[in-house]
């Protein structure tokens, strides 16, 4: 009667750290199609004004939609490449990349 109640134990253990590992790998966006949303003209970069027009329906004020594509465009060119994009939003997950700062 133990060997069951901890056999049924370990499964339902088991089950359920499947499903939260499935659940989070579902809520990760996938940045080929979110760059490619942002990128109106398909020239393979995101200009500002195309950031503008995609994050207006959000609302956001101009000064922080310059502010976020600034810190967007590493090597401030103007433009948001793809390699730039995905750092950026590696960051925005604390990432390797950056993102939380250390404490201590």
């Amino acid at each position: 009667m133990k060997t069951t109640i901890l056999k049924f134990g370990v499964l339902t253990l088991a089950l359920f750290a499947f499903s939260q590992v499935n659940a989070q790998d579902k809520k990760q966006p996938d940045p080929e199609k979110m760059f490619a949303s942002y990128d109106a003209n398909e020239d393979k970069v995101i200009s500002l004004d195309e950031f503008k027009s995609k994050k207006r329906k959000n609302e956001m004020k101009p000064e922080a939609l310059e502010k976020r594509y600034a810190a967007m465009d590493a090597n401030s060119d103007g433009s948001v490449t793809f390699e730039e994009f995905k750092t950026s939003m590696a960051k925005g997950r604390g990432g390797k990349e950056g993102g939380k700062k250390k404490q201590g």
